[in-house]
């Protein structure tokens, strides 16, 4: 049984690595917390009637680190609107495969139709989208990327 020593270049790779790691886990959690204020701004709109749930329940978020989900919140039914939270979830995953490399943050409405209520001028993910917009650039700052 030998005893191995690390060389200096092997301490400074598990340092860098851990560094890595632990920047990561900040990202993600930090944008889990964007994610659900995001969510919660989409869910809570009342530009449009939701008559049967779907759409609302479509509404949902994914973080995606290097083309894998490592985050998945809840696609919540609303009403009835069981199919409108499956779809969601399937659009998301649909998604992730544009994004191979880097740390994502994937807001969603999953229904076909989204896209047309927003077109009318109602607010499907437009609040969201902006308060991402403010959120994120404000903790980038606070982790120390400028």
């Amino acid at each position: 049984m030998g005893i191995t020593q690390k060389t200096p270049s092997a301490e400074i790779d598990d340092y860098i690595a851990q560094q890595v790691e632990r920047i990561t886990n900040a990202l993600i959690y930090n944008l889990q917390y964007i994610g659900e204020r995001c969510l919660t701004a989409a869910r809570e709109t009342n530009s449009y009637k939701d008559q049967t749930g779907n759409l609302r329940s479509s509404l949902g978020y994914v973080i995606v680190c290097d083309g894998k989900i490592v985050f998945q919140s809840n696609f919540e039914v609303v009403k009835n609107g069981g199919e409108g939270a499956k779809t969601g979830a399937q659009f998301a995953k649909e998604i992730v495969r544009q994004f191979p490399e880097g740390i994502v943050l994937l807001v969603v409405a999953g229904m076909n139709y989204a896209s047309y209520v927003s077109a009318t001028g109602r607010d499907v993910l437009d609040s969201a989208e902006l308060l991402a917009d403010k959120l994120v650039p404000q903790f980038l700052k606070q982790l120390g990327f400028n």
